[in-house]
């Protein structure tokens, strides 16, 4: 189920979301009586009259909201609460969504996907993530997870990027007649998008037949959109095309600087007029409204990402129901915003310098992180740089390949000459020795213990 815009908007003026004059989200019986209201008015307010919204906005209020046990509180009513899932290192948000909307957006999402042949009723699925602790939960070992796929013969493994690329790479070391009684067909992955070297790794080990899709969603969100091959074809960059419901979700891209504006603004509270939405094709901040969250809407909230927006291609039209397709857009999402430094011996590294080493594909690096730590030396204490990374097999064993991603990295940070010793690479064999967010459990990229 879907509500309309003008209704959202009204009942965001009402909402403590956007209103710091209002204590508490609005009562069921107030929420009935502004749809009402709304059902009939022609004169639209329009969706560009609004600021863009901050997630660092949202923090002190729903912190607040989440604490406060009064009976007057309907944010801890009837709710289903998500948690983000922390991948940045930063503070958890927790987003309560109304129960009864988020059977109905989950319900809807089953629809998109039974309709756009992502999953069809012949799947069998082992879901390895830890938003589900039955079958195959975050938790199970991983030769376990290869039992049970042969067991029931699954031919599908759903589970974040990091969980999914831990699974390869432990069955990229098992013997050949091990590996051949495993027959996926088919990988569904959430969170981080996957990396050139590491969808290489995925079907070197599965076999290039395997179709690698992937679902959008987030504590914020709900779930929304998804990345299926045969509807948008395969990436050969970093990014991914993810198919999503206009009527569901409006989508819309800003310059960069709108992401920046939020961290730099002192006064939380500030009201600062937006700026014009890019046009399509051209790359920038998302921006989400979602049109089926009515009880704590969403509105023109900045998700964090980075992408572009696209028509869905012609050739693939016919895919899609014939009702549907004019409301069917193309996401093309780049990832998580990188634009950010770290002082490091009184030298400014920007972080997407970094991650363009590292993410060569000649390198092959299937995982990786990046810490800021102190170590003993002498009497005291001096800041060390430590770089963790997952090889693939092709850089295991070559040590010119290590050497020169070391080398290039040494350039970046402007390692002097008798300083070797404050930069330390990790080698690791799988994502354990990575250290993940306690949330959502994923791999935190950059982690920074001296400031």
């Amino acid at each position: 189920m879907v509500y309309p815009i003008n209704s959202i908007l009204a009942l965001a003026k009402k909402h403590c979301f956007y209103n710091d004059e209002i204590t508490y989200p609005p009562t069921v019986d107030l929420i009935g009586a502004i749809v009402k209201e709304t059902a009939g008015d022609d004169q639209t307010e329009q969706l560009t009259s609004w600021p863009l919204l901050h997630k660092k906005t949202l923090y002190a209020t729903i912190q607040r909201l989440v604490n406060d046990t009064s009976p007057e509180n309907t944010y801890r009513q009837s709710s289903y609460v998500s948690v983000t899932g922390g991948g940045r290192g930063a503070q958890p948000l927790f987003f309560a969504t109304d129960v009864n909307e988020n059977r109905r957006q989950r319900a809807d999402f089953g629809k998109l996907i039974a309709s756009t042949g992502m999953l069809n009723g012949r799947d069998w699925v082992v879901k390895s993530a830890g938003a589900c602790t039955l079958a195959a939960g975050s938790y199970m070992p991983l030769p376990e997870i290869q039992q049970l796929l042969v067991k029931y013969k699954a031919n599908v493994l759903s589970g974040d990027s990091s969980q999914i690329i831990n699974f390869v790479n432990h069955i990229s070391t098992i013997s050949r007649e091990e590996r051949d009684q495993i027959h996926l067909d088919k990988i569904i992955y959430t969170s981080e998008v996957l990396t050139s070297p590491q969808r290489a790794h995925i079907r070197a080990t599965l076999g290039h037949g395997v179709k690698i899709c992937s679902l959008l969603a987030s504590a914020e969100t709900g779930p929304w959109a998804l990345s299926n091959p045969d509807l948008t074809g395969e990436r050969t960059t970093a990014s991914s095309d993810f198919v999503y419901d206009m009527r569901t979700m409006a989508v819309e891209i800003f310059p960069d600087s709108v992401a920046l504006e939020g961290d730099k603004d002192k006064d939380k509270d500030a009201v600062t007029t937006a700026p014009t939405p890019l046009k399509d094709g051209e790359t920038g901040a998302i921006v989400l409204t979602s049109l089926c969250r009515l009880r704590n809407p969403l509105v023109r909230y900045i998700s964090g990402d980075v992408g572009s927006l696209h028509h869905l291609p012609d050739k693939v039209k016919h895919l899609v129901a014939e009702a549907d397709r004019p409301h069917m857009r193309v996401l093309r999402l780049d990832g998580r915003d990188r634009r950010f430094s770290f002082d490091w011996e009184g030298n400014y590294i920007e972080f997407g310098n970094l991650a363009a080493i590292v993410e060569d594909p000649r390198y092959g690096i299937l995982q990786w992180q990046t810490i800021l730590r102190s170590k003993p030396e002498g009497r005291g204490l001096v800041p060390c740089l430590e770089l963790r990374v997952l090889p693939g097999a092709a850089m295991r064993h070559d040590d010119a390949l290590q050497r020169d991603m070391v080398d290039r990295v040494k350039l970046l940070i402007s390692l002097e000459p008798g300083d070797e010793d404050t930069f330390v690479v990790v080698y690791l064999e799988n994502t354990d020795g990575f250290e993940k967010s306690k949330t959502g459990g994923k791999v935190v990229r950059f982690i920074d213990r001296l400031n």
